[in-house]
């Protein structure tokens, strides 16, 4: 019995493990993030931040922003593309944008 219960908790420790290195950025988790956002590969006036704290699934960005940062893990760097709505700001109403995100940490909910 004491042989099948370190059994049991080595892969029980294992699981869990393997659960939080690969699982990534989720929703409810706050991600860290510098992003640049580009529009026809020129960088545009607000698109820019430095270390922002921003909860998956908060609603805070454009729709589309946040979805595209599930999963991604700390010090990973992916483009994310976006089309801002058409009730936005004038100048990028209707628009494709890339932005480039890198996630600096992630603080688990």
């Amino acid at each position: 019995m004491k042989k099948l219960m370190s059994v049991v908790a080595l892969c029980g420790a294992m699981f869990l493990t393997a659960c939080d290195s690969n699982a990534g950025a989720q929703n409810g988790d706050t991600v860290i993030i510098d992003f640049a956002g580009y529009k026809d590969g020129v960088a545009f006036d607000g698109g820019t931040a430095t270390n922002f704290p921003l909860v998956l699934g908060s609603g805070q960005f454009v729709p589309g922003f946040e979805e595209q940062l599930i999963g991604m893990e700390k010090g990973e760097t992916r483009d994310i593309n976006i089309t801002f709505p058409e009730n936005y700001y004038p100048e990028l109403a209707g628009q494709s944008v890339i932005f480039t995100v890198t996630v600096n940490d992630i603080v688990k909910e």
